[in-house]
């Protein structure tokens, strides 16, 4: 009587192991390195700069589009609630920048690799006269937009919120209103972070404003 038997290929067996555990360790590795997400302004248009521009009154709208992702490929985000974006304009012959807007954003969840958009026209507090066309010449300078808020990873067990100073500075065609150059401007870590300042800060209106 012959015997039934089933020869085990240990071969096979331990290169599939040896792949199931190197497979676990890069997703793991990737689930553990963690980044904070980016934020570009990729396009900022400021009317009344705009020679051709055939406005009766004084427009004090600045229209801007920003782009903020996660930039994690396994890891989703939560953005806590307020966030806020200010927005200033510095002249280059001067050390201080001249306030114009601010405003703010509630909290929302970011899945890992995804972008959102932010973009529409901003009502400023009114621009100087250095920018609205009443003294002549435009002067030389850049427009500064400002982040201030917290995110946290969407991690079991992980609570801490990373908070996130970001600027950048916004050079404006003084003839056309718009940014110069086609690439879009990242926001960098600003160090400027103030808690109690940012909680203070009254929201504008932002006109037509929209996720995508």
């Amino acid at each position: 009587m012959a015997d039934d038997s089933i020869e085990i290929d240990t071969g096979n067996t331990w290169c599939n192991l040896i792949l199931t555990v190197i497979i676990f360790f890069i997703f793991f590795s990737i689930y553990k390195t963690r980044v904070l997400p980016s934020i570009h302004v990729e396009e900022f248009y400021v009317p009344a700069l705009n020679s051709t521009g055939n406005f009766t009154t004084i427009n004090n709208t600045i229209y801007i589009n920003l782009k903020l992702k996660n930039r994690n490929p396994v890891t989703g985000l939560y953005y806590v609630d307020p966030l806020y974006f200010n927005l200033s304009f510095i002249p280059k012959e001067q050390n201080t920048s001249i306030h114009l807007a601010e405003f703010g954003l509630h909290g929302f969840y970011q899945g890992n690799g995804k972008a959102k958009r932010v973009k529409g026209l901003l009502m400023t507090h009114g621009l100087p006269s250095v920018l609205n066309g009443t003294q002549g010449a435009q002067p030389a300078g850049a427009f500064r937009v400002d982040f201030f808020g917290k995110v946290r990873y969407k991690l079991i067990g992980y609570h801490k919120r990373h908070l996130m100073s970001l600027a950048a500075n916004v050079e404006v065609d003084d003839k056309t209103g718009v940014k110069v150059g086609e690439e879009a401007i990242r926001l960098v870590n600003s160090g400027a972070w103030d808690h109690k300042q940012a909680i203070l800060l009254p929201m504008s209106m932002l006109i037509g404003a929209f996720f995508m």
